[in-house]
């Protein structure tokens, strides 16, 4: 209940976390490749990752979706990046990013409500960690991948 609760509020709140994420992304020395991207493409990107949180990681959790279905988005993702350019270290910075903004509206939730036991918010935790260790090997597996390719041509 927590959990899909919890989604719940991120799916609703969505503009408000890409307006947030979009502006500490604008300021970051660590992201300076995401600076000149027009705003509607930063906030399409924002939007994918939040998206397969409070929609995929459910049924990923639950078997019910393909890991491979779920994570062929982060591979191509990757591929996409190198082709722009953007070094691998500022895409990685911005997963890292969208985690903690996820961590930090998740701790804020839980303070609102103290009808949330610690260990629901400490699975839950544990989950987005996991979702988003799989999703950043991906990214980098596809980086890596198109980096191999253009070199081998």
């Amino acid at each position: 209940m927590f959990y899909h609760n919890l989604m719940e509020l991120i799916e609703k709140n969505e503009e408000l976390l890409i307006h947030e994420l979009n502006t500490e992304i604008r300021s970051m020395e660590e992201t300076l490749h995401y600076r000149d991207l027009p705003e509607d493409i930063l906030h399409e990107m924002l939007h994918q990752v939040l998206y397969n949180v409070y929609k995929r990681l459910s049924s990923w959790l639950h078997n019910n979706t393909s890991k491979n279905v779920v994570f062929a988005y982060y591979t191509g993702l990757g591929r996409v990046r190198s082709k722009e350019g953007i070094p691998l270290g500022e895409v990685i910075q911005v997963l890292f990013l969208i985690k903690k903004k996820i961590y930090r509206y998740i701790t804020e939730k839980r303070s609102l409500d103290d009808g949330y036991a610690l260990n629901q918010t400490t699975e839950l935790f544990s989950y987005v960690n996991l979702f988003f260790d799989k999703i950043v090997h991906a990214t980098i597996v596809g980086y890596q991948e198109e980096q191999a390719t253009r070199i081998g041509s």
